[in-house]
């Protein structure tokens, strides 16, 4: 399987989520986390980097793919707004 998106999701993630005890992350939408707020970047990008990057067991963090897949992400996500993230992030691994 090609790279799939360090911190895909560094640019998304919905403040209320940070006040949350628990978030399932397979449940989190593109329409959520285009609503998002800065400060809430880091948990959501990290949690997503950890898991795709351990399924490939990888290690290694490419600051200028993180930025060109984040675009991705967010490009995708303002078109399909109803996929949930990580749906978004497989679909567009698998046509890259």
């Amino acid at each position: 399987m090609k790279r799939v998106f360090v911190l895909a999701a560094g640019v998304l993630m919905v403040a209320t989520w940070a006040q949350a005890e628990t978030t399932d992350m397979s449940k989190i939408t593109c329409d959520d986390v285009m609503h998002t707020f800065p400060q809430d970047v880091v948990i959501v990008g990290a949690w997503m980097s950890g898991y795709y990057n351990a399924k490939r067991n990888n290690t290694v963090v490419d600051e200028k793919e993180v930025a060109a897949n984040s675009k991705k992400v967010a490009e995708f996500c303002q078109a399909n707004p109803t996929v949930t993230l990580m749906n978004a992030i497989e679909q567009i691994a698998k046509a890259h």
